[in-house]
């Protein structure tokens, strides 16, 4: 009897360790990149923000130095509302790949106008073009005017995202994420009811005896701890093998940091369930109650 149990006790604790296992990794995929306030912080952490504007004023033409000016001054004004609205954009994003609801974002750029519009009439009042000097006042402000009034024509009042500007080929991508999303969230709550029921049947198997229930379930949380350990850790290596050559050097150097973040959670999982495993197997080894 003593033998049935044993293998049958060992057989579910090999189950526990597979859940263990993936549940660690599940759990980090759930705080980490199914997690829009994660991402929000990175993205402050890491000042994408500033990466961004870099970029785009990388493109800028060099022989008009003004609209570098300008480019400097709107980016900076605008900074507190582009955060606003990446998390808005966040938010609204994560919301429709966890529900049934359409996708339809909404980001209204009149703020937009009127920065450029403020800055570019400033740009042209203080440093008009050598062929534009001494022009008359109401001229300079008519052709003000006619600028601001390209920019309305050009910037429009909001920027609609929804799923007929993606298209069909990247809603089907959206609809294959919105899949794999709710497999994992459904993943998460059966593998959290698994390793409980799985501790349950080791404990009825074992007659609910102390010694042989902490044995094997300690042996089961300890393996498991030392296989997610492992995984933190071999992920950062693995990560920074598979990144694209043609990434900007400034996003590169952020991805130290980024990885350990996004590994952070399975790390401190895996160390908690290793201290509960070594700590159950030390007190099955000093409890006296026969096998």
């Amino acid at each position: 009897m003593n033998i049935v149990r044993a293998i049958f006790s060992g057989l579910f604790s090999f189950i526990l360790v597979v859940a263990l296992v993936t549940l660690g990794i599940v759990l980090t995929i759930n705080h980490t990149i199914l997690n829009p306030d994660f991402v929000i912080s990175e993205i402050d952490k890491l000042d994408v923000h500033s990466i961004i504007v870099e970029q785009v004023k990388s493109q800028l033409p060099e022989e008009v130095p003004y609209i570098t000016e300008i480019f400097d001054d709107v980016a900076a004004e605008l900074e507190p509302w582009l955060k606003e609205q990446t998390t808005r954009v966040i938010y609204a994003g994560y919301a429709y790949l966890e529900g049934d609801e359409e996708l339809n974002i909404v980001i209204p750029l009149e703020q937009v106008k009127t920065s450029i519009k403020d800055n570019l009439a400033q740009a042209i009042r203080e440093s008009l073009p050598p062929d534009l000097e001494g022009l008359p006042q109401d001229q300079i402000e008519f052709l003000i005017s006619l600028a601001c009034a390209q920019v309305d024509s050009q910037v429009p009042q909001q920027f609609e995202i929804n799923e007929a500007l993606l298209g069909t080929e990247i809603v089907t991508q959206l609809q294959k994420a919105k899949e794999i999303v709710a497999y994992i969230k459904l993943g998460y709550k059966v593998l959290i009811g698994l390793s409980a029921l799985l501790v349950l049947f080791i404990a009825l198997i074992q007659w609910w005896r102390a010694k042989p229930i902490a044995r094997f379930i300690g042996i089961a949380f300890t393996v498991a701890g030392v296989i997610n350990l492992i995984v933190a850790l071999a992920a950062r290596l693995i990560i920074f093998q598979i990144i694209p050559a043609d990434i900007p050097a400034e996003l590169t150097a952020l991805l130290p940091q980024l990885i350990s973040d996004i590994s952070h959670p399975l790390l401190i999982y895996s160390i908690g369930i290793l201290v509960v495993g070594i700590g159950l197997i030390v007190l099955s080894i000093k409890l006296s109650a026969p096998d």
